[in-house]
């Protein structure tokens, strides 16, 4: 299909702003001008709205619990055992989650969906688009793009009441690191089965994921609060050289020299939520000026349905009000998360040969009065 979308102001995010069209075929962008005189099949009235990317929410848990269901599609986390690698939050996502349409009208039309945080070793992330499917291959941008694991006081609760390890920290750290060092010696056996022309026949598939993490395929994605942890999860990286984004990371300006020097993204948020238990007693919007400051890549989260994703937008304003710049704030959104992802090829931001997932706003998408009056999937929205 070949549309065009005239008369809007376009933020492209990555190349600044203009006043023109956008011609789309076959689902990617083939042209950006001021005055668009191709045939297409569909011609859109910008109405002389801002055009914007897709927001991109990059921890999420949208799919995994849909409002009004409670126990009986409630796929969130895996409590069985500290070490559950092998679980693909994929498996658990239903399409029947309405908050898929409702954040879509606040502009966030991808998320990055990770099972929970109750175990040390949680399962495999995927990304999911908005679509108007029941079908849910048709929601799934990308499998297995990052290992979710948690630290601090979730796993320690969990596990606590089921008088299992891990109790601590200590014990935490220690789950993780010998996962991970099974893993090296997982990868050591199978090369020498294959040098030896042996068949390997010590599949493991929990310790198939560790191999994806030690060789950099995917990252470790550590939900960590409390400086701490953040700093564990820093060591982590060191010892075992391996891709690591970290997720909340709450207590961020009390170690932001050591994460800047770790060249870790980091997930901020979600802020406009209650401090409901101590790891989020010191949380602030002003990380996020904080971040922008010291250069640090990061993304703006929902932890949906914490945060509903559909608001996702006011609490960047809140952080804009707290000091930081919009512009870095819309980056936020958009193409930071879509780096941290390794999406930014296609998503992200409006360039020639990137995906049409847009949203037209009738106005700023920080002013609570703006709201999303088209898209590409759903087209105009009353």
């Amino acid at each position: 299909m070949k549309y065009l979308i005239k008369n809007v102001r376009i933020n492209t995010i990555t190349n600044g702003e203009l006043i023109g069209d956008i011609l789309i075929e076959n689902g990617l962008i083939k042209k950006i001008d001021s005055n668009l005189l191709d045939k297409t099949e569909l011609v859109i009235d910008g109405k002389k709205g801002l055009l914007l990317p897709a927001f991109i929410d990059v921890h999420s848990h949208i799919g995994l619990n849909p409002e009004g269901y409670g126990f009986e599609y409630d796929d969130t986390n895996e409590y069985s055992e500290p070490n559950t690698a092998d679980v693909r939050a994929v498996d658990g996502f239903t399409t029947k989650d309405k908050s898929l349409k409702e954040s879509a009208r606040g502009g966030v039309m991808i998320h990055c969906v990770l099972p929970g945080s109750s175990n040390p070793i949680g399962g495999l992330g995927f990304i999911a688009r908005y679509s108007n499917s029941n079908l849910v291959k048709d929601h799934i941008l990308k499998y297995d793009v990052g290992l979710k694991m948690a630290t601090g006081e979730n796993p320690k609760r969990v596990f606590s009441e089921k008088d299992k390890s891990p109790s601590t920290r200590m014990g935490i750290a220690s789950i993780i690191r010998n996962f991970l060092i099974d893993g090296k010696n997982y990868i050591n056996k199978k090369k020498k089965a294959e040098k030896e022309n042996n068949i390997f026949s010590e599949y493991d598939n929990k310790l198939e994921i560790a191999e994806k993490v030690l060789s950099k395929e995917i990252p470790l994605r550590i939900h960590s609060h409390r400086a701490e942890d953040i700093l564990f999860s820093i060591r982590l990286k060191k010892e075992f050289d391996i891709l690591v984004c970290i997720e909340h990371c709450t207590d961020f300006i009390k170690v932001k020299n050591e994460i800047k020097s770790s060249d870790i993204p980091v997930m901020l948020g979600p802020v406009m939520s209650s401090r409901s238990k101590v790891e989020l007693m010191d949380m602030t919007y002003l990380s996020y000026k904080t971040a922008i400051e010291n250069n640090i890549l990061f993304s703006c989260i929902s932890d949906h349905p914490v945060f509903p994703a559909e608001t996702l937008r006011f609490q960047a304003g809140m952080a804009i009000n707290h000091g930081a710049d919009e512009k870095e704030m819309l980056k936020s959104l958009t193409i930071n998360p879509a780096q941290i992802l390794n999406i930014s090829h296609e998503y992200g931001s409006i360039e020639i040969g990137k995906k049409d997932y847009l949203c037209l706003w009738n106005g700023n998408p920080f002013d609570s009065r703006s709201k999303v009056i088209w898209n590409n999937v759903d087209g105009y929205i009353s």
